[in-house]
Parts: C-alpha cells; structure tokens; sequence
C-alpha cells in the first residue's frame, strides 16, 4: 500500500481541488475506483462541478454519493463515511486521516499551502507512520 501527500506552495483553496481534478483524471485513465472525500458537502459539491469544467477535453464519469446511479461510475466524491465498496484509490481532502487506510491499495492527500491544510496533513502523516505504512511527499 502506497501512501502519497502531494503538497502545494500555494494556499489558494482552488489550486487544492484543481490538482485534485488533474490527479483524478490521471487515476481515471489508468482505470481506477476512486473515492475522493472531501472535507465538507459544499467541497464535494465544488469539485463535482470543477470537474465538469476543468479541461474542455477531459470527460471524466463522477457524481457525489447519493446523487448517481448504480452501479456508480469509476469516480465518487462523498464527505463523510467512505463507501464499504472503495478499495482502489482514495484521494483525501478531508481533515481527519482515512479510518482503515489498508483497504486501500493508494491513499493521496493533498495539502494546501496553508497552516489550515499543513497542521492536519502533519498529523496524518504522524498517524500512517505510527500504523506502519510508508509515507512519501510530493512538493508541487
């Protein structure tokens, strides 16, 4: 299991959910389930829209849990409890670390360039490592 934080100079909210939209599009491509959990509703719901617009060439099959159909497509955003079937790739905007991050093959955070992003992504950092998984950082 690979766990990656991706962090950014940046503290710009919209640069965060656009480098979400670019690393979904690339898991989309190379076929993966992914869940993203987002940090609120309204941030689920913002990225459910940016990703309808992001890239005019890109189409990228997603919809906010509850909202879609069954059986839903390649890419769910939800806020709240992780559905029990999200196994592949889980890309995590939330503030708390992913309860049960070995179910997954990959976990992605993605930190915002401010105090508000850094403090928690410090302690998520903290708690992989203390569950024994290797941790890897990214700067962009």
């Amino acid at each position: 299991m690979e766990i990656t934080f991706y962090v950014l100079e940046d503290s710009d909210p919209g640069k965060r959910l656009h480098t979400a939209c670019r690393l979904i599009e690339k898991a989309f491509r190379q076929k993966h389930q992914i869940f993203v959990r987002a940090a609120s509703q309204a941030e689920a719901e913002q990225l459910d829209e940016l990703l309808w617009t992001f890239r005019a060439e890109s189409f990228i099959p997603h919809h906010v849990v509850g909202d879609g159909p069954t059986p839903p497509p390649p890419v769910r955003i939800g806020w709240d409890a992780i559905p029990a079937e999200a196994r592949d790739l889980l890309i995590n905007l939330h503030g708390e670390a992913a309860p049960e991050p070995g179910r997954f093959r990959r976990i992605l955070e993605i930190v915002g360039g401010g105090e508000e992003h850094r403090a928690p992504a410090r302690e998520h950092w903290k708690q992989y490592r203390q569950q024994g998984y290797a941790v890897q950082s990214h700067n962009l």
